[in-house]
């Protein structure tokens, strides 16, 4: 917590260890040998200002640096690369609409600033002045009542993010929930193939055909899914191919779903 060592890439020997453990836990450590591959990390920060110029593209650790507490960088990497996806395979095969690589930037910047924050907390939390011993008794406390403890693993895991993908349903933007359809399966499960999904819950011949009318232009983009669940709370959504929620109904209309398919899909008919 001391900053950068002098040399990243020198050997961690078992003398550095003893004395950065004294240091560090107050306890007389005695360390007799460090296995092969000890490595060193910071709490180094660093975020590129865009992912995207041009035909280059960032993400991951090329796009952002950050101490590693927690193991947020790999859902993060991982959600930069699920974002970009998608978006780059329509690019390259020609049925994109118009700007939507630039969403890339748009959406995953504000989550790799966000994490970086997180990091930088947690960072600050563990230094060994008195100032971060009292911050960390009140994140314990904090941390010690349920809500605390929720927001906390929602924050880490990432599943609490979301996009401002304009007005509508409060599901918009959001993770695509974790449904469980009246046949067994989960909503998740019908998202294997790597296309976007419509789903209709209304369980309405006349709202199938009228969602199976606007799903057939986008044939091989777009799969339709019909199905019925209890837990619900809305009639019809449209899923991206990265799980995120594009379009959400509660009451088996189809306003905005035109829309929202232009916007993500492309023309129709197009690729």
């Amino acid at each position: 917590m001391d900053g950068p060592p002098a040399d990243r890439e020198a050997p961690v020997t078992a003398a550095e260890m003893d004395a950065s453990l004294r240091r560090v836990s107050g306890i007389d450590v005695r360390v007799s040998e460090v296995a092969e591959g000890g490595t060193r990390f910071t709490d180094h920060a660093r975020q590129a200002t865009a992912y995207r110029r041009g035909r280059v593209l960032l993400c991951g650790d090329a796009a952002h640096v950050h101490s590693p507490f927690s193991g947020q960088g790999l859902n993060l990497g991982l959600g930069d690369a699920v974002n970009l996806g998608w978006k780059l395979a329509a690019t390259v095969r020609g049925s994109a609409p118009e700007g939507l690589l630039d969403t890339y930037t748009g959406e995953r910047h504000p989550v790799g600033a966000g994490v970086l924050d997180w990091t930088r907390a947690q960072v600050a939390a563990m230094r060994g002045d008195t100032y971060s011993s009292a911050l960390r008794a009140v994140v314990t406390d904090f941390l010690g009542t349920r809500d605390g403890a929720t927001l906390y693993a929602r924050r880490i895991s990432g599943l609490g993010q979301r996009y401002d993908l304009g007005d509508g349903h409060p599901m918009v933007g959001a993770l695509m929930p974790g449904l469980r359809l009246d046949d067994g399966s989960r909503l998740a499960d019908h998202a294997h193939g790597g296309r976007a999904l419509l789903v209709d819950l209304t369980g309405d011949d006349e709202q199938a055909a009228e969602l199976a009318a606007l799903a057939e232009p986008y044939a091989g983009r777009l799969e339709l899914l019909r199905g019925s669940s209890e837990d619900a709370g809305v009639s019809g959504m449209l899923v991206r191919p990265d799980g995120f929620v594009a379009w959400a109904s509660a009451t088996g209309g189809t306003a905005g779903l035109e829309a929202a398919l232009t916007r993500w899909l492309g023309d129709a008919g197009k690729g």
